[in-house]
């Protein structure tokens, strides 16, 4: 790591407990945080955040819920994606277009907000295979997969993993 980077920021700022401008670092090196599969790095940090602060900002939430996942965690699960999703519901048209967040609401990276349904999607569609749920897993992974652009790898990747554990699991070899 270099002096100043934005990780040392983000220690910075927790240890200092400015965890609001914490918040604002750790929502835009999230997404280069995951592509470098630093997820205990990212739950550590999610989780020196006060509840309260999360509950207003979606993409953290998401984000959360999703951490914890990969990480073999189910419990907090639900609720970050109910203090995600809720944001959904204050917003009209959700797609690939531009949308103005309500007030209250606090995000830092408009691209990522834009990705919310498709992250809230994956994370449930982990949930429900995590639970042994196959019908919402493939339901979820599929729905991922239709509102997700086809050079997001990533995210297509993992709903199309879920999906073929899925059919695996129920014992449908040829879909899987």
């Amino acid at each position: 790591q270099q002096h100043g980077s934005p990780v040392d920021a983000i220690r910075h700022g927790l240890a200092a407990q400015d965890f609001a401008r914490a918040a604002g670092l750790i929502e835009l090196t999230i997404p280069a945080m995951l592509q470098i599969r630093q997820e205990s790095t990212v739950l550590e940090w999610l989780q020196a955040l006060p509840d309260e602060l999360l509950r207003y900002r979606p993409i953290l939430s998401a984000h959360y819920a999703g951490v914890l996942l990969q990480n073999g965690k189910l419990e907090g699960v639900e609720a970050r994606l109910l203090d995600a999703e809720r944001w959904l519901d204050t917003t009209s048209e959700i797609g690939m277009q531009s949308i103005t967040p309500p007030p209250e609401m606090v995000v830092m990276n408009e691209q990522e907000f834009r990705h919310l349904p498709a992250s809230i999607a994956l994370s449930r569609a982990g949930q429900a295979l995590v639970l042994g749920n196959l019908l919402d897993t493939v339901t979820y992974a599929r729905r991922v997969l239709d509102i997700t652009s086809e050079n997001d790898y990533l995210t297509r990747g993992g709903a199309a993993a879920l999906l073929g554990l899925a059919y695996w699991m129920s014992g449908n070899l040829e879909s899987a």
